[in-house]
């Protein structure tokens, strides 16, 4: 009987994560513009869209190149911009349409609004970026003001919910018992993502610098002596991020033991 529960669990969840909507459920993609939005909506959506699109441009955290030959195709691209974005607290759906009898997914990011959800959609395809480091850019024409949504992203056949997705389980630590001045430290992450994998690692240093790659391992010279912290954030595929904080005491030469010769 618990197996038989445990099947029917599962299985309910599996059809949750993967429910797509049709026809009538569709979500209605409306301009800004819209004379349905009140002006406190178009503030609302504005405000979004400045968040949505400083997301956007962040980047990824390795070139599209790189993530290009680690073998993604456009299909992991637009679930990580998704995923990005709704970890940034946003309600995301993956649509569907088609054009030029093309099949095309992209995203509508849900903003809420006196009136209920207002959606901005999102191009998130590397191939239609050319060379830009973006996660994705609005899909939007014309001027700033003007403008309006490319109206080839209003309209899609079917919209899917992301399946959940929890961040990666990460531990820092540094290596050896003292970290010296001039000379290399071993930093290290243990861990892994539950749901799937990690991507890539990023480390930001107290002087400023950032490194981001995809080992577990990074082996760095602290040049100043003092506390100095060290910030590791792991992404993983789907853009769930983790973040954890050392602080290595830096010292200027290695104690003595104390052990006597």
């Amino acid at each position: 009987m618990k197996r038989l529960v445990l099947f029917i669990v599962l299985f309910v969840s599996l059809v949750v994560s993967t429910l797509s909507l049709v026809g009538a459920d569709l979500p209605v993609v409306r301009q800004p513009n819209d004379p349905g939005y009140s002006a406190a909506d178009r503030a609302a959506l504005a405000a979004a869209w400045t968040a949505v699109e400083g997301i956007l441009n962040a980047g990824y955290p390795l070139s599209p190149l790189q993530m290009s030959k680690l073998g993604w195709a456009d299909s992991d691209f637009v679930q990580f911009a998704a995923g990005t974005l709704e970890s940034a607290g946003y309600t995301m759906l993956l649509v569907t349409g088609s054009w030029a009898g093309a099949t095309r997914t992209w995203i509508v990011v849900g903003v809420p609004l006196s009136s209920g959800l207002g959606y901005i959609p999102v191009e998130a395809a590397p191939s239609a970026l050319g060379s830009s480091s973006a996660i994705g850019q609005i899909a939007w024409q014309g001027g700033v003001s003007g403008g309006s949504f490319d109206p080839r992203y209003l309209s899609f056949s079917q919209a899917v919910a992301l399946a959940p997705n929890s961040p990666p389980a990460v531990t820092l630590s540094i290596a050896g018992r003292y970290v010296v001045v001039d000379e290399t430290a071993t930093l290290m992450v243990t861990g892994s993502d539950p749901d799937g994998a990690i991507l890539a690692y990023l480390w930001t240093f107290s002087d400023g610098t950032e490194i981001a790659g995809t080992r577990a391992v990074l082996w760095y010279t602290f040049l100043d002596t003092g506390d100095a912290t060290v910030t590791l954030t792991a992404i993983d595929t789907r853009g769930a991020r983790m973040t954890q904080s050392v602080v290595a005491e830096v010292l200027a030469v290695e104690p003595d033991c104390g052990c006597g010769h």
